[in-house]
């Protein structure tokens, strides 16, 4: 994967870490972690690196999955009102390559990425998905559908999808649509964020914090809760914040 080779790859750009660290606005210490293997890039980091780095490796070799990048560049060339010939001739790439890409049928190499998303000013992470990734919405939708009682059949009939669809996701072998996620999280009475938002957003925050606490953080049943506050409205949120200072009063006092 792409952190096991980060050190081979800044040494090729002369890069030292705290010049990359500088450069990803990303703490010295999560790097280290990074390149010792444990911890994940963040998609800052990921960007950064495809986007600015000499890298001659290619996707899969890297373990990205392109899985919905095709539907995902359709829909960015359909907004733009451009053909495929069109966006060939912006990109310089063939109309049989870039209708391939689009079907699924072909995975574009790196330099082809960059000229996509250079084009339509996205991060290169918008096409990408980690195997990492697509494993941690699949715990969460298995530790969400058990903690209900639920069985991956009563799942799928709930949200009108496959058993076997419901198994695929669950250890993390297929890329679930946004229409998908919304059936589940509808189903498990959840908000669509929580399926969908990716921990490592916060990464740049939580490497600053002491490892018991970002450990705490990163245990399912607390980002189920911070799930279920996701779809709480101003008036319960108001409650439950009472409820904590009530909590933290007594600790405060001591003080």
């Amino acid at each position: 994967m792409l952190e096991k080779q980060l050190k081979k790859i800044r040494t090729k750009n002369k890069l030292t870490i705290e010049e990359l660290s500088k450069a990803c606005n990303l703490p010295l210490a999560y790097l280290k972690e990074v390149e010792e293997g444990k911890r994940e890039l963040t998609s800052k980091a990921l960007d950064y690196l495809l986007a600015n780095l000499d890298l001659d490796e290619d996707i899969e070799a890297l373990h990205f999955s392109t899985s919905g990048m095709g539907d995902k560049l359709r829909a960015m060339r359909e907004e733009k009102g451009l053909t495929l010939e069109e966006l060939g001739r912006h990109l310089d790439l063939s109309v049989t390559y870039l209708s391939e890409i689009e079907l699924g049928e072909r995975t574009p190499s790196i330099q082809t990425l960059q000229k996509i998303s250079r084009y339509f000013n996205v991060p290169i992470s918008l096409f990408l998905h980690t195997e990492g990734k697509l494993i941690a919405t699949g715990k969460k939708i298995r530790m969400t559908r058990e903690t209900k009682g639920m069985t991956q059949k009563q799942l799928a009939n709930a949200a009108q999808i496959s058993p076997g669809l419901v198994a695929q996701l669950e250890t993390g072998k297929v890329q679930p649509s946004l229409k998908t996620i919304e059936r589940i999280s509808k189903a498990l009475s959840v908000s669509v964020c929580y399926l969908i938002l990716e921990q490592e957003d916060a990464e740049g925050i939580i490497a600053g914090i002491t490892p018991e606490l970002r450990e705490l953080l990163f245990d399912p049943r607390v980002q189920m809760l911070i799930g279920h506050i996701c779809t709480l409205d101003s008036e319960q949120l108001r409650l439950v914040l009472n409820f904590i200072h009530m909590l933290k009063e007594p600790a405060l006092k001591e003080k």
